[in-house]
């Protein structure tokens, strides 16, 4: 009977110590993996002010300096995301994608109220989050009125009218089931033109002088010496493409995402129970590698503003705001990384984001100044 009990003992220990175990293992384990989002958000936001890329910058020029390098860098991005984020499905790293049904008008009307948004603000959410990683205000009012706005579409009083525009017009997103079989040969076919192009134009755009430098050494390569925005868009498509697997090792599905998270923030701090997710951690990443590279470069300094700028910031904020919320995703998860995964959705988010920047850009910075400009001759 003792030696039974003694048995009984030595078990009940081992399933104890086994469940502790497990319990540690896989929270300890989902809290590593899901704490990577920072890392990739610090490459994301490192290499933004590194190259002193902006995105929405980049679709603005095309128009307005008759320059493509902006559409370049996107293309860059979008196709050496999507290389990676296919060929883990292929190898079976990963499972397939699910797409969810999508409303054609609100991807439409969100995406251009997006695109104005990003003018008004000097910069759509992730430039944003940029600037207050480098120490300025107006970076942390868009940031804020941003978030307060995204929620207030999906839970708040905004919800009333977008709900509505979400439920019309619904259609399937099937655009990546039906290119899938052929969506290596696309990928390659545009990545072989788009580096041609990026080719051409480093070739073109190459400084006549070199800038002197402050630094010397490594400090000076890893934060100084120059570089093309162009390059930081080749680096970033190779880490968004991997954020693919560390989001699902993470247990989760997607890449880069910044509106979803960011009103998780605000969720987060307002109640209790809820965990920090990957996205979460990913845009604390970008502030966090904004700060460190401008702490480099010696850019880091904390600056207001006048008020106009900060209004524009606010106003840029609230439009950003509505438009990702009824477009569910901003720029960089519709435009970047739901593209890369060949979804309608993001595609069309992308072209209404590129309209929107381009009307409201040649409004403000070409047809307003005209008129000002031609009425002070008269």
């Amino acid at each position: 009977m003792k030696r039974f009990l003694k048995n009984l003992d030595n078990l009940f220990f081992i399933f104890i110590m086994k469940n502790v175990y497990n319990c540690f293992y896989f929270k300890v384990g989902y809290v590593m993996l899901t704490s990577f989002g920072i890392l990739f958000g610090f490459l994301f936001g490192f290499f933004l002010k590194r190259s002193h890329y902006c995105i929405a910058g980049g679709l603005r020029d095309i128009t307005l300096e008759k320059n493509i390098s902006g559409l370049i860098s996107v293309l860059l991005i979008i196709f050496i995301q999507a290389g990676i984020f296919f060929s883990l499905i292929k190898l079976g790293i990963m499972p397939a994608a699910d797409y969810p049904n999508y409303s054609l008008i609100a991807m439409i009307i969100g995406g251009f109220v997006f695109g104005i948004g990003a003018v008004a603000s000097s910069g759509c959410i992730s430039t944003s989050l940029v600037k207050v990683g480098d120490g300025r205000i107006t970076g942390l009012i868009t940031m804020l009125s941003f978030i307060i706005t995204v929620s207030s579409v999906n839970n708040g009083l905004l919800s009333n009218i977008t709900a509505p525009l979400q439920n019309m017009t619904v259609h399937q997103d099937t655009m990546a089931q039906t290119l899938q079989p052929f969506a290596i040969y696309i990928i390659l076919a545009i990545l072989v033109i788009t580096f041609i192009a990026m080719s051409s134009t480093l070739k073109k755009n190459k400084p006549s002088f070199n800038v002197p430098y402050n630094y010397t050494g490594l400090r000076n390569i890893i934060f100084e010496r120059r570089l093309d925005t162009l390059w930081a868009a080749v680096i970033i498509g190779i880490v968004a493409g991997f954020a693919f697997l560390s989001n699902y090792l993470a247990h989760d599905y997607g890449g880069f995402s910044i509106t979803g998270p960011l009103s998780s923030w605000l969720t987060f701090l307002t109640s209790n129970g809820m965990s920090i997710s990957w996205g979460m951690y990913f845009t604390v990443g970008i502030v966090l590698g904004s700060f460190v590279c401008s702490l480099g470069n010696g850019e880091f300094k904390l600056q207001g503003s006048d008020g106009k700028t900060l209004f524009k910031a606010f106003i840029g904020g609230i439009l950003m705001g509505f438009g990702a919320g009824l477009a569910k995703g901003c720029l960089v998860s519709n435009g970047l990384v739901y593209t890369a995964m060949f979804s309608i959705q993001g595609w069309i988010a992308l072209v209404s984001i590129f309209f929107g920047i381009t009307c409201s850009s040649l409004l403000m910075f070409q047809i307003i100044p005209s008129h000002h400009l031609s009425y002070a001759n008269r």
